[in-house]
């Protein structure tokens, strides 16, 4: 920061309208009500993330990914998880169907943790809590490398002068991630040719993006031959997934269970994507669905250790806040002792966030610190009106950071960070975000946030 701070103002001035025009260039952008595409603002200073921490937090990941691939496997046959992770009955069905066939190969998931992540000067983690996952369509694929890019065409070289000479180079691609994921698993399951369609709805939401789209170009230009599609779009034909003349070999989603549930309800044809799943040709597979709020009450409530080796239990109770799905009914506290959730969490308004299970976005969430206790109870109210629907979570502090003043201001300004991970086997690659408010969330004005790596 004192590095940038340093630099003339006209320097500044050049860089933010280089941001924000490189933005636009680069499709760093998302739809608004208007029909039209804003840039998403930039923020010019980046977090420095060393290889070890980095090493570290994929390490973290993966581990945590096992744990729930292990729990998740006994979904279908244990009822106490199917209360805490509701389906709606026909997103139930789809997953008995699927499973009844047993899929072939390992499950794939391609997802992005998003963490409250804390760097100490001195390298290492410092009270690490995963705030919640996101594992079908991860967002940014596209955003974070062009981001990183920009920022190392312009900033990277001041921050080496200044730095005297200290290694600092951009961190990993997670387009690089995807596209190992998918050749990988195309060995697995016998589908070398990796023929991939990324498949989403055609129906663009305010607030969305066109990044499957260019990660599809890019992955292209990679050599992994793709397509664009509709899950209406896809047909079966002679027991082969096609997409007008080409034999699509993987699905990478950017559609939920529930949305291809909503398409047949209506009528629509989605027996291809059905078929891709009973064959295991879909990243994320159908284990994705389970990216609920309420995860996070599976892998912190003694009702479900059983599922997780002493050792997994441990980093289970480092990095997950206590969470809890909103109905009326008995539960433990943070502290372990019992309780009646819905009293519970009136009387601890300044302790605890309100949030919808399935909801994303940063949509609907209320942070009871910044409510008065009419109003928490309010919202508290409306949640129990539809148990089930809402989680209540132990609040996680998040890092204010001060970054340049983006409207032409000398001092500093702090924002609240969140860091998401996305880690594979290959590696890992971060995506940052930050906001004044404390709910972060590029779609309700929250900023992006160049991450890179030194030593």
């Amino acid at each position: 920061m004192s590095a940038l701070l340093k630099q003339p103002a006209a320097w500044r001035r050049q860089l933010l309208t280089h941001l924000t025009d490189g933005a636009r260039e680069r499709h760093i952008t998302l739809f608004t009500a208007s029909n039209t595409d804003a840039p998403v603002p930039i923020h010019p200073v980046p977090w420095l993330i060393s290889r070890a921490q980095a090493a570290e937090l994929q390490a973290t990941s993966l581990r945590l990914r096992e744990a729930i691939t292990q729990a998740l496997a006994r979904y279908l046959t244990d009822e106490a998880l199917q209360r805490a992770l509701p389906l709606d009955p026909e997103e139930r069905a789809w997953m008995a169907d699927v499973a009844s066939v047993g899929p072939p190969g390992p499950i794939p998931i391609f997802e992005r943790l998003d963490t409250n992540l804390v760097l100490e000067r001195a390298g290492g983690l410092r009270a690490l809590k995963i705030l919640e996952w996101n594992s079908v369509g991860v967002g940014c694929l596209h955003f974070l490398p062009m981001v990183n890019q920009l920022v190392g065409e312009r900033v990277l070289p001041t921050l080496r002068q200044r730095m005297n000479g200290c290694p600092i180079e951009l961190s990993a691609d997670p387009r690089h991630l995807l596209l190992q994921t998918l050749r990988r698993h195309a060995d697995a399951i016998k589908r070398p040719c990796a023929v991939t369609a990324f498949v989403e709805r055609r129906e663009m939401p305010v607030g969305g993006s066109d990044e499957m789209l260019h990660v599809s170009q890019y992955l292209q230009q990679q050599g992994l031959p793709t397509v664009v599609a509709d899950p209406r779009e896809l047909e079966l034909r002679r027991g082969e997934i096609v997409y007008k003349d080409f034999t699509v070999d993987l699905i990478y989603r950017d559609c939920s269970l529930s949305e291809l549930v909503s398409i047949e309800r209506h009528g629509g044809d989605v027996k291809a994507m059905r078929e891709a799943f009973r064959r295991n040709q879909v990243i994320s597979a159908l284990a994705g669905e389970f990216d609920h709020k309420s995860l996070c009450e599976v892998l912190s409530s003694p009702e479900f250790a059983h599922h997780f080796t002493p050792a997994q239990r441990r980093l289970l109770r480092e990095v997950v806040p206590w969470t809890r799905l909103l109905r009326a009914r008995s539960t433990t506290n943070p502290r372990g002792r019992a309780v009646d959730l819905p009293a519970f969490a009136r009387r601890h308004r300044e302790r605890l966030v309100l949030k919808p299970n399935r909801s994303y976005g940063g949509q609907g969430v209320s942070v009871g610190s910044i409510l008065t206790q009419a109003d928490w109870e309010g919202r508290l109210n409306e949640a129990m009106a539809h148990p089930d629907t809402w989680v209540v979570q132990e609040t996680v502090s998040l890092p204010r950071v001060e970054f340049l003043d983006l409207d032409g201001g000398s001092k500093p300004v702090p924002e609240f960070v969140i860091i998401g991970v996305m880690a594979t086997a290959d590696g890992a690659a971060f995506l940052g975000r930050a906001s004044p408010h404390c709910v972060v969330n590029i779609s309700q004005g929250g900023r992006l946030v160049p991450i890179l790596l030194t030593s």
